[in-house]
């Protein structure tokens, strides 16, 4: 009888916290609600935030939406079948929208989720991408059909678009140059393992045919890159270049010491606005070229 006494207490105890707790939450006046939200840094958490109450719920989503990667030809048909595509809908939370492959790129294209029967029904979801800001492919293969699609299933959602992240890609010099040019609002271009591809589609007429619509990027723009194969520097840097960048920064981060020329280009196509030019060289490979 006695455990049992206590047990009640306990409980009642208990419920009465939880009450307490309640009350005095949903007093809280609903700026204090959303700086408490921004705190949580982990999806489960927020998960749980979402489920607590309609004042609860829009801001726990507004950072469980923020980040989106689309990784596979699965990731993408359940985006379509959970989330409806409307200018009110969740899909205009995303800021931030990850393009990927399963697998690194190769020279020669394989078969792909990124293809017209697939991503012509989920245009609909993409042009909702009212909010996005930035953009990264990574692991792809850029065939210049395949990228042609991608923009055209983002529609006006590209124009939004001021950082945009290349990692681990294969891609014609053209199908770059077309590519970047896309984005009229700029302010951080970074480039990470990039290999240029000759045999890729992406020809020199078709160039000629986009270089009259090509933005140059954002006036105070940074660009920063790493891991391209030194050989191919000079043909990734001419891409950009095309473009008539106006970045204020350029970071480097791979050797390229006492290869003044391979980056010259870039430099001097942002002279006009350059403010900071910071090249990152291996101490070894630095010591070594020193050495010859």
């Amino acid at each position: 009888m006695q455990s049992q006494r206590h047990r009640g207490v306990d409980a009642i105890e208990s419920s009465r916290t939880c009450w307490t707790a309640t009350t005095i939450m949903s007093g809280l006046p609903q700026e204090l609600i959303d700086r408490i939200i921004d705190q949580v840094d982990d999806r489960i958490s927020l998960r749980a935030c979402s489920l607590v109450s309609s004042r609860w719920s829009p801001r726990s989503r507004k950072h469980l939406f923020a980040q989106v990667e689309l990784a596979s030809i699965n990731d993408l048909r359940r985006w379509c079948a959970r989330i409806r595509p409307g200018p009110s809908g969740l899909s205009s939370l995303v800021e931030h929208l990850t393009l990927s492959e399963s697998h690194p790129p190769s020279t020669s294209p394989s078969p792909s989720w990124l293809h017209p029967s697939i991503l012509t029904n989920a245009a609909p979801h993409f042009q909702s991408f009212s909010a996005l800001r930035a953009l990264e492919v990574r692991r792809w293969c850029m065939t210049t059909d395949r990228t042609s699609l991608v923009i055209h299933s983002l529609g006006s959602s590209i124009k939004n678009v001021t950082r945009l992240t290349l990692g681990d890609v294969t891609v014609h010099p053209s199908t770059l140059t077309m590519f970047i040019g896309h984005f009229p609002h700029l302010d951080n271009l970074s480039i990470s393992t990039v290999r240029l591809a000759m045999t890729l589609e992406g020809t020199g007429d078709s160039h000629r045919e986009f270089r009259g619509e090509i933005v140059p990027t954002h006036p105070r723009g940074k660009f920063s890159a790493s891991g391209i194969p030194m050989y191919q520097v000079p043909m990734v840097f001419k891409a950009i270049t095309l473009l008539k960048p106006r970045f204020y920064r350029i970071t480097l981060d791979f050797d390229i010491y006492g290869s003044w020329r391979k980056y010259w280009p870039l430099v001097k196509a942002c002279a006009t606005s350059l403010e900071e030019l910071q090249i990152l060289t291996d101490a070894t490979s630095e010591r070594t070229h020193l050495d010859l």
